[in-house]
């Protein structure tokens, strides 16, 4: 993906869509967990990307632990948007002294590595964009996950589909009313009901 501070621009950008939740954590290894339930719970075990954002989020989240100055008895915020054909997440810490890296590792050294160190690698690899917001009040890692909903690809598809939605139901309201009050034998439909 390239250099994240070069993303810092694309980030400030309006960012459209319906947001799932916040949560805000103390800054500790027991909290990654929830944060991994958090995101579990917000979009479904049946999303498309749950897995995905579950993984990133756990990892930039234990970066946080480990490595910002929240650590020192601060917390961490997860935001999460669905964004209609992308998920969006932020995770805000305190920030640092030093500014987040993608550590390149060979497959071999990747192999032997233990499991810290590659947060970022990971999330470059996985997601479709993301970049790092360094501001006064800390820092924003962000991410977004591409994927398609099977029922709806666009806001004009979706326009569409409730407008089929409610035209079945307006159809399926007359045919209720008709057969609930029988055609008179000339065609004219006698209301049993009062006006």
């Amino acid at each position: 993906m390239g250099d994240p501070r070069t993303l810092e621009v694309r980030r400030k950008s309006v960012i459209a869509g319906r947001l799932l939740g916040v949560v805000q954590l103390l800054a500790n290894p027991e909290s990654v967990a929830l944060a991994r339930g958090f995101v579990r719970r917000k979009l479904g075990a049946d999303h498309p990307v749950a897995d995905e954002a579950t993984l990133l989020v756990s990892e930039l989240f234990t970066n946080s632990v480990l490595y910002s100055d929240s650590r020192h008895g601060g917390s961490v915020m997860v935001a999460l948007a669905d964004c209609w054909e992308f998920i969006h997440i932020d995770v805000v810490d305190a920030g640092g002294s030093s500014f987040p890296h993608i550590k390149r590792e060979t497959t071999t050294e990747l192999e032997s590595v233990a499991e810290g160190g590659r947060g970022l690698s990971l999330v470059d690899q996985l997601s479709t964009r993301w970049g790092i917001v360094n501001d006064a009040e800390g820092r924003t890692v962000w991410f977004e996950l591409m994927y398609r909903r099977a029922d709806v690809v666009n806001e004009s598809n979706a326009i569409q589909a409730t407008a089929r939605r409610a035209a079945c139901t307006v159809a399926e309201s007359l045919a209720l009313e008709e057969a609930s009050h029988p055609l008179k034998p000339d065609g004219q439909m006698r209301w049993l009901g009062r006006f």
